[in-house]
């Protein structure tokens, strides 16, 4: 285990002022200022020497790109805005020798690069090819084209679309992390539970430990597709959504030592909480990106005040050649899948009722 990640004596809290200090620090301000340049440099390119439409030419056949300046802002948003912006809090709050930035650059353990290469892979296109295999095509459902569908068929048609869009982004939000609470349940039964290992066998937290998740996404037609399904709303809305899910699920994966007070009591999950739900006490509790989901439903748990040890008792290579770590939990989702179908298949011959949960511990 990371000794970072250790169990340790509670610290004294710091000074009021100690953020504003790394704030001003030299090297602090010339990174800021450098990343801000290549932001403004980066823009300007993109608007003034990048049509926003372009011609492909692939093996004879045309084909037109349009909103090319769209596309690549929703592709690099995320590396080059949101991602930065928290390594700096996380930086803010912890100072350089608890970061991410240094865990990841300077310890350089097995599990930290087992985080990078994730990041890395979830960026490349093949990503969602492996992905939608591995999930038999789940991934590629969408719940807005069911919603259409379903309006078609039926009339009925639930839509916000055209209300004042922060309510349209609060409602979405609600909705959306109330089915990814019971998406998140689902992970931690007994069948799902070997592809959702994956993301808790990291033994050390970072910002980019978010992006360490399985391809094969199963739960993701609960968590993702149910809400496009059920309620519509502006491209925008689910735009700014979506940032803010980003965001959140990078922060609660921080290096922060910190339950946020009453806000991650009540409003949103705290790094210490999901730290207790990473836990090796294997319990599945604060599931919820909000903690009012896990309170509604009884898997919430208050996080004490220091780090604790994180990770998962089956063994895991770790480095960044995750393959063989990823393929072996593939394996072991479906020996379970087909050893539960076979058990449920001999009760109903027998003619027994099989009782069904999705809080079976794994």
């Amino acid at each position: 285990m990371d000794q970072g990640e250790g169990i340790r004596a509670a610290r004294a809290p710091e000074s009021v002022g100690a953020p504003m200090r790394r704030l001003l620090h030299p090297v602090a301000l010339s990174i800021v200022a450098l990343h801000l340049a290549l932001l403004a440099l980066g823009w300007w390119t993109l608007n003034h020497l990048v049509p926003d439409t372009l011609t492909l030419n692939l093996f004879g056949h045309v084909r037109p790109v349009h909103e090319v300046h769209r596309r690549v802002i929703d592709r690099t948003i995320e590396i080059s805005l949101l991602l930065p912006a928290i390594f700096f809090v996380e930086y803010l709050c912890t100072g350089w020798t608890q970061s991410s930035v240094r865990h990841l650059l300077v310890d350089r353990t097995a599990s930290g690069w087992s985080d990078v290469a994730c990041y890395i892979f979830q960026l490349a296109p093949v990503f969602t090819l492996v992905a939608g295999i591995m999930s038999l095509g789940v991934v590629y459902i969408s719940g807005e084209a069911l919603r259409c569908l379903f309006a078609k068929a039926t009339g009925v048609d639930l839509s916000i679309a055209g209300a004042p869009l922060a309510l349209q982004v609060a409602a979405v939000f609600l909705l959306y992390t109330f089915f990814d609470y019971w998406s998140h349940r689902l992970d931690h039964s007994k069948v799902f539970w070997p592809l959702h290992r994956f993301h808790h066998s990291a033994e050390s937290f970072s910002v980019l430990t978010a992006a360490r998740v399985h391809p094969a996404m199963f739960t993701a037609v609960v968590g993702a597709v149910l809400p496009g399904l059920l309620l519509g709303c502006d491209p925008a809305a689910l735009v700014y959504m979506g940032l803010l899910i980003i965001i959140i699920r990078l922060l609660v994966h921080s290096r922060i030592e910190s339950n946020f007070g009453w806000v991650g009591r009540w409003i949103v999950q705290s790094p210490l909480h999901h730290r207790l739900h990473h836990s090796l006490n294997r319990m599945p509790i604060n599931l919820g990106l909000l903690p009012i989901w896990d309170r509604l439903f009884g898997t919430w748990r208050d996080a004490p005040q220091q780090a604790m040890r994180i990770g998962t008792p089956a063994p895991y290579r770790h480095g960044a050649w995750f393959v063989p770590d990823m393929w072996r939990d593939y394996r072991e989702f479906w020996t379970g899948l087909g050893a539960l179908a076979a058990k449920r298949f001999r009760r109903a011959r027998r003619g027994e009722t099989p009782t069904v949960t999705v809080s079976d511990a794994p």
